[in-house]
């Protein structure tokens, strides 16, 4: 089953009625609404920060978005350090009001981070300029209208705890609550380090993950509707509607054609929503103006893909010391070995002579390159259009570790 907003506010629900029943055995709250609005909201934040913090360059980049949007790209350099604090902000706010600690302070950042996040929504629901809000991630894509009253929704919530605060209730003593805070801000903010200075997200929620067949994620599935026959009763004027089933049926009467008239055909109703490609934007050009896309995507021998989006930015020591011994393996191997960059030809030839790179660079959308892979430069692996493996920077295996474990 496919997870949707509306399931996601059913799970949330359910658990927080568990862990309201396990406090009403435990010490009966004062207020059970409040209590339960404690947990809600509690877990609700826990979650979305969590499925945030497995991917905080992807929340970076959807900050940058929001930044150029309203004409702040001057702090498009610290979009990185602001998806960090907010992600484990979320986090350790959901920790601490299912602790009940901290209460006072909780609420009010709990109200103003809502308030934010409304505005964001809302803005987005109204102008379309930023078609998604990144609530979750790529864990789910939601609509813009569907995130805004999601955040209406937890407004309502978070205001009736912001009233009531004063009989939201501790389950555990500060003995307790106060370093059970201290280790989850801890293991959260190593947990979204993890996530893209060391290593890859721990999960792929993206179409690029290891396994996918590519061109297979390219197609789209259209509509499936209800076609409508349009005929006029020539005896009266009269239009009638078929659909295909009627239209079967009376077409056959032996005085059809005296009968009626055709008039047109129209769609009827929706029978089937179809589904867009979730990748619309795979394109790979040479430094010649040739487009490689097919040729890449379709080849049935292992090729081995440099990501590097940014070259400014890009850890060029994972170039002289990892990537460049093992191009020259692949190629001895003959092995198609190839980078990819968003940045211009000249930028490119620059970086090639300045890491005496000997393979070929070519040009492709940022953003096409930061989906496929968080890490800049990245290791991709294709085989006939299917992703075999992907590896970040610090953790490029040698090419001897490549042909015993990923070639077959």
């Amino acid at each position: 089953m496919t997870l949707t907003l509306y399931n996601l506010f059913l799970i949330v629900a359910a658990s927080a009625l568990v862990l309201t029943a396990i406090r009403y055995f435990m010490r009966r709250p004062s207020n059970l609404l409040i209590t339960y609005l404690q947990n809600f909201v509690g877990a609700f934040f826990i979650f979305s920060g969590f499925v945030k913090a497995i991917d905080p360059l992807g929340t970076s980049y959807k900050i940058a978005e929001y930044f150029t949007e309203f004409g702040m790209g001057f702090l498009e350099p610290f979009t990185l350090s602001f998806s960090v604090v907010t992600i484990v902000l979320e986090i350790v706010l959901g920790v601490t009001l299912l602790l009940g600690y901290l209460k006072e302070i909780t609420v009010w950042l709990l109200l103003l981070l809502i308030v934010f996040f409304t505005f964001l929504t809302g803005y987005t629901t109204v102008t379309g300029n930023v078609t998604d809000c990144g609530c979750f991630g790529d864990f789910l894509k939601i609509e813009p209208f569907m995130s805004f009253m999601k955040d209406i929704v937890l407004s309502v919530m978070i205001l009736i705890l912001f009233f009531g605060r004063r009989k939201i209730e501790a389950p555990f003593s500060r003995l307790i609550s106060a370093p059970l805070t201290v280790i989850a801000t801890i293991i959260f903010t190593l947990f979204c380090f993890r996530n893209f200075a060391w290593n890859l997200p721990l999960y792929d929620f993206r179409p690029y993950k290891i396994g996918n067949y590519l061109p297979e994620l390219m197609k789209e599935v259209p509509d499936k509707v209800e076609y409508l026959w349009v005929y006029k009763i020539r005896a009266t004027g009269e239009q009638k509607e078929f659909t295909d089933a009627e239209f079967k049926i009376i077409s056959n009467e032996p005085d059809f054609r005296e009968k009626y008239e055709f008039v047109d055909r129209k769609i009827g109703r929706m029978i089937e929503k179809g589904t867009p490609a979730k990748i619309n934007n795979f394109q790979i050009v040479s430094q010649n103006g040739d487009d490689l896309s097919e040729d890449i995507l379709y080849n049935p021998d292992y090729q081995l893909l440099v990501i590097a989006y940014d070259l400014d930015k890009t850890c060029e020591k994972a170039f002289l010391e990892k990537l460049n011994p093992m191009s020259e393996a692949a190629d001895k191997a003959g092995m198609m070995f190839f980078a990819v960059t968003a940045a211009t030809p000249k930028k490119a030839e620059t970086f090639r002579h300045e890491n005496q790179t000997t393979y070929p660079f070519h040009s492709a959308d940022p953003i096409f390159l930061k989906t496929i892979i968080r890490s800049n430069p990245g290791l991709l692996l294709l085989k006939d259009g299917k992703v075999i493996g992907k590896w970040h920077h610090r953790h490029i295996p040698s090419f001897d570790d490549l042909k015993a474990n990923y070639l077959k």
